[in-house]
């Protein structure tokens, strides 16, 4: 069952993954099209869009994965708070642990990004708003690496496109040709 939830939400971040780099891919066509048409015809182009196209993919998905977990984050507080309401003590580190491994169980991709979890120290009370700010924390971050990964790709796939631009040569017609021996 957590088998089958965990590649439901896989394929579905990887089909998302797929929608944000095709828009992603044709508005970099457009505006490296608009800059030159030569560099849309070159064979490195072609080359690196392919590339491009690949490790975009694997962080638009990887991006979609955290934004979905994000999404658990108010759910699991609210467990927490549930769970916990009304007990006093302080937490350990194989308490904190525990408490994740079953987090994990209840919300299986969350384990994906988040495995371990020491809170030793803090209130049992409180544990629903410190599991709540951990997660929004750690997937914040992680969520802007990978918006800084996409960028850096755009980047310098971009350059090597324009590095690379195919020149356009054309040819002089008879009608604009340059006489060099001139006419007496």
């Amino acid at each position: 069952m957590v088998i089958l939830e965990l590649l439901s939400t896989a394929f579905s971040c990887f089909i998302y993954g797929i929608i944000i780099t095709a828009a992603i891919m044709a508005i970099l066509y457009g505006g490296l099209k608009a800059i030159s048409s030569g560099i849309v015809r070159s064979v490195p182009f072609y080359v690196t869009g392919v590339i491009l196209a690949i490790l975009l993919i694997i962080q638009c998905t990887l991006l979609v994965g955290a934004v979905k977990a994000k999404g658990f984050a108010e759910p699991v507080q609210i467990l927490l708070n549930q769970q916990f309401e009304g007990q006093r003590g302080i937490i350990g580190a194989k308490d904190s642990q525990a408490i994740l491994d079953s987090i994990i169980d209840n919300f299986p991709i969350i384990g994906t990004y988040i495995d371990v979890a020491d809170f030793s120290g803090h209130d049992i009370s409180e544990m629903g708003q410190l599991m709540y700010d951990t997660m929004t924390d750690y997937l914040n971050t992680y969520i802007w690496h990978r918006v800084l990964w996409i960028i850096g790709i755009i980047v310098v796939a971009s350059v090597i496109a324009v590095c690379f631009e195919k020149k356009e040569y054309v040819p002089i017609s008879s009608e604009d040709e340059i006489n060099i021996y001139p006419e007496y």
